[in-house]
């Protein structure tokens, strides 16, 4: 059953993960950086008028008391007493408060400085910071300003920031495209990136070690079967000696126990060859290759179970099967599928289906499963198939079970 992945959840790679990072961090210092001007733009206003407030009352509170209101320049007023204040100003400051205070609303706001002269008498400093202070079109000036000289240092930091990003990823997205495109039944080395760091060389080298290890594994298999392959000639010639005497000198009552002796000593032969066959580095090349059809899969069954066997057996021929394979090895893998069925099936019939590209095998499960065995008959099934290119397929369900040998259109 096929899965779909949404793009959202589809695996990035690492300099996509790297660059999407640092392109969101610096869009997020830009953006931090441009309130923090706007906002030491207030403050360094705000900084400079008490400055400017604090210079002018230690200046006037050293000269002469003044009696009336006197404008130093358009936006700064000294009142010498609180009754001289607007009447708004007066509403909102108390006569007792001293120091700088910043009074009204933000549109129209004052700066007072309440302090005291030498005389003893409180004068106010007031200065109108709604003049003075920046506007928004002085904010906007200064913000295009910082545009203008920080994006082109912007789009040169991401530049710098994705040379450096992919630089730094290369040899991961080197190894990355090196194990994506290699064949999955490869065992060759991966090759080590140049200019690869300490982390990507020591996951190369595990990687590498795996490999080597499965490897060693394989051929410790191949060298296992190949001489096991040989020893069990021995035992199978010895056997085969035997039984030509018990033949030579038997009665006729010991005819069939004779003739099953034999089916089993030849797919002994047939097995030890097939394992040979799996054993050796290459597929050796066939003369002749193997047909199955009705008749080839009748002879077999008859090999397999004698002349009364235990479940019935239907074949349906839709045309032959051609296998560019030895015949000892062809005998093996269709046996297993068969004996598959006997052994795990139910008492209905089995079905044999064979056309130009596959064989397939049918059979009903029975009700209480029956002795589980070790599976090695499904194994060499799928050795074989490897071996030589073809696809076997066991697909068990509740009540069936299908066993499936597919041949490429290519092979067949």
């Amino acid at each position: 059953m096929a899965i779909f992945v949404s793009i959202r959840e589809r695996s990035q790679t690492l300099f996509a993960r790297m660059w999407h990072l640092l392109l969101s961090v610096l869009v997020l210092t830009f953006a931090v950086n441009a309130f923090l001007v706007k906002g030491a733009l207030h403050l360094g206003s705000d900084f400079q008028t008490e400055r400017r407030l604090q210079y002018i009352g230690d200046h006037w509170a050293k000269r002469a008391t003044l009696e009336e209101p006197l404008g130093i320049d358009p936006v700064t007023v000294i009142y010498p007493r609180h009754d001289l204040l607007p009447p708004e100003l007066q509403r909102m400051l108390s006569p007792d408060k001293r120091g700088i205070v910043e009074l009204g609303d933000q549109d129209l706001d004052y700066y007072v400085l309440a302090q005291s002269h030498a005389s003893g008498r409180t004068f106010y400093v007031v200065e109108s910071h709604a003049e003075v202070k920046p506007t928004e079109t002085i904010e906007s000036q200064v913000f295009i300003w910082y545009l203008t000289g920080v994006v082109p240092f912007g789009l040169l930091l991401l530049w710098l920031c994705k040379r450096i990003t992919g630089r730094v990823t290369a040899p991961m997205l080197e190894v990355g495209r090196l194990v994506s495109a290699r064949d999955p039944r490869s065992l060759e080395k991966v090759a080590l990136p140049a200019n690869s760091p300490v982390e990507i060389e020591a996951l190369v080298v595990q990687i590498n070690s795996a490999l080597q290890r499965t490897t060693d594994v394989l051929d410790r298999e191949r060298s296992f079967t190949r001489f096991a392959s040989h020893e069990l000639r021995t035992p199978a010639a010895i056997v085969q000696a035997a039984l030509e005497r018990i033949e030579a000198h038997g009665r006729p009552e010991q005819g069939p126990a004779i003739e099953r002796a034999r089916r089993g000593l030849r797919d002994m032969h047939a097995l030890v060859d097939t394992f040979l066959q799996l054993s050796g580095d290459t597929v050796r090349p066939v003369s002749d290759a193997v047909s199955i059809d009705e008749a080839w899969v009748r002879a077999l069954i008859r090999h397999l179970m004698g002349e009364n066997p235990s479940h019935a057996f239907s074949v349906l021929e839709r045309h032959p099967l051609s296998l560019s394979a030895p015949a000892t090895t062809v005998h093996v893998l269709v046996a297993n599928m068969l004996k598959n069925a006997v052994f795990h099936g139910g008492p209905d019939r089995i079905d044999v289906v064979v056309d130009e590209c596959s064989i397939e095998v049918r059979n009903g499960l029975p009700d209480t499963p029956s002795t589980a065995g070790f599976g090695l008959g499904t194994q060499i099934a799928h050795r074989i198939c490897e071996r030589f290119g073809w696809t076997f397929e066991l697909t068990v369900g509740q009540h069936l079970a299908v066993a499936r040998l597919q041949v490429p259109p290519e092979r067949a």
